[in-house]
């Protein structure tokens, strides 16, 4: 995620260029329609920044500009479909996986209940992605701040393992832990479950 909190841009769970990728998916099915303006209208996002989109996106040949339209419209058409999930490109067109390897974490976390850091890196670096031992140290004790996992261990000569609270598993997105903010956001709630600064206003 970028460094702004989470919970100041996802709307519904959903990043806007989320929102913008389901929009493009969904109108791409009709021919000729595949415009900047439709997609800021489909996915109530500000027309600016639907077009930085496609610009970073049309770099990363992911969609090309077929025409410009009146009042700076184009008409776009879609390359490749990259699935559910919004592409993550720069304004250079790079393709980034920031964030997918907390995403495989969690998925890993649900499937095999607990690890230590080391084996949730092992386990979470697949299909290009990776994540290095102490990126997912410092996800998993954020997970630990709020209470998605326990941690057991730590001590010299004794690695910390981490388990999932099976009652807090809330569904397919990974919870964000945004160390910036000290925060926990969660999509499938769509809400901040556990903020540092709260707790310390309530102490």
């Amino acid at each position: 995620m970028p460094r702004v909190r989470a919970d100041l841009v996802m709307v519904g769970g959903k990043s806007p260029r989320q929102h913008m990728w389901e929009a493009i998916r969904a109108i791409n099915a009709s021919p000729n329609e595949l415009t900047t303006y439709a997609v800021a209208r489909k996915s109530k996002q500000d027309d600016q920044s639907v077009r930085a989109y496609f610009r970073d996106m049309a770099k990363a040949g992911i969609v090309s500009k077929v025409r410009s339209l009146p009042r700076l419209d184009a008409e776009w058409t879609l390359l490749k479909d990259e699935g559910i999930e919004a592409p993550r490109v720069t304004r250079g067109g790079k393709v980034i996986k920031l964030g997918d390897g907390a995403e495989n974490v969690w998925r890993a976390l649900r499937i095999l209940g607990e690890f230590t850091a080391a084996e949730a890196a092992v386990a979470a670096s697949i299909n290009g992605v990776s994540i290095s031992e102490f990126g997912a140290h410092v996800y998993l004790s954020g997970l630990a701040k709020a209470g998605y996992v326990t941690r057991r261990g730590g001590t010299a000569g004794f690695k910390t393992r981490f388990r999932l609270v099976p009652s807090r598993y809330t569904g397919p997105k990974h919870p964000i832990y945004q160390r910036d903010f000290d925060q926990v956001y969660d999509p499938n709630l769509d809400q901040v479950v556990w903020r540092k600064a709260d707790q310390e206003v309530a102490q």
